[in-house]
């Protein structure tokens, strides 16, 4: 098991992504080189191998907490760590409360695979369930874990994929998720100023240089509405965000399909000219 966690600037401690991922192969390899394109982009890096030795698995639930993206990688491997499944409780519980926004990135296992549970990922799952077989509760919250979180847009690489590419769209999937979080959408509402400046008499304020009486009692009235539209801008945005990661899934999927055509064309012309 392997985790990392992101921050934005070095000057905010506040961890903004969480990746969770499986296998010293991905570590050295895939995970490597997006950390590299990451810490580019001036995004540092929190690894696993920092934390003390019996206190990794709290010491990283903190970090989720602290976190406002998660990217969870799933390859054949994920199965075989209860760490990775157990993290992924955490994910899961941060985002239903809307405090985590979660990527699922298949790593050359296909989101069915993960969803139903199926090949050596599946069998592998079969193996806790089994070595925790007096925990079943526990046992079912990884399989229902494992089921939201693989229904959700995300992206998905195999082994004919460009990893330079791939690790480009996360990059800037994350970005663009960290800019919405840094500087969420703002409309101004009608028939309210800006340049609020001082408070007047008992139950009123004054406003800018027109020294315009408001009455508190029907200003309470507006806070509570522009919070229930602001909570329905941040409801449509994130909507918006999964939608996005949607397209960029299927966009790749349309490039291997093109090229795959091309491919499949060259051969059909050599075979015609050997005619």
């Amino acid at each position: 098991m392997a985790c990392l966690a992101f921050k934005i600037t070095s000057s905010n401690r506040r961890n903004q992504v969480f990746v969770n991922f499986r296998g010293e192969e991905l570590r050295c390899g895939f995970v490597s080189h997006l950390v590299e394109a990451l810490q580019r982009h001036g995004i540092n890096v929190f690894i696993d191998s920092l934390e003390r030795k019996g206190e990794d698995l709290i010491n990283l639930f903190a970090r989720i907490e602290e976190s406002t993206i998660a990217l969870v990688i799933f390859s054949e491997r994920y199965t075989e760590s209860i760490w990775c499944l157990d993290e992924l409780l955490k994910i899961k519980q941060r985002a239903d409360q809307g405090f985590l926004k979660v990527i699922p990135i298949f790593f050359n296992v296909e989101p069915v695979t993960v969803k139903q549970l199926r090949g050596a990922f599946g069998d592998q799952f079969r193996d806790r369930e089994w070595e925790y077989r007096c925990d079943k509760p526990r046992t079912d919250r990884w399989k229902e874990a494992l089921s939201s979180v693989s229904c959700k847009a995300g992206l998905a690489f195999d082994k004919r994929s460009d990893e330079s590419k791939f690790v480009r769209i996360i990059l800037k999937e994350v970005e663009k998720e960290l800019q919405l979080q840094v500087n969420p959408v703002v409309i101004p509402f009608p028939g309210t100023r800006r340049d609020i400046s001082s408070l007047g008499g008992k139950g009123m304020h004054i406003r800018g240089s027109t020294q315009e009486p408001v009455d508190l009692s029907r200003e309470s009235f507006r806070v509570h509405d522009n919070s229930s539209i602001s909570n329905q801008i941040s409801v449509f945005s994130k909507a918006y965000m999964d939608i996005e990661h949607q397209n960029n899934y299927l966009r790749a999927q349309l490039l291997e399909l093109s090229e795959r055509l091309q491919s499949l064309n060259s051969i059909i012309e050599m075979s015609l000219n050997f005619r």
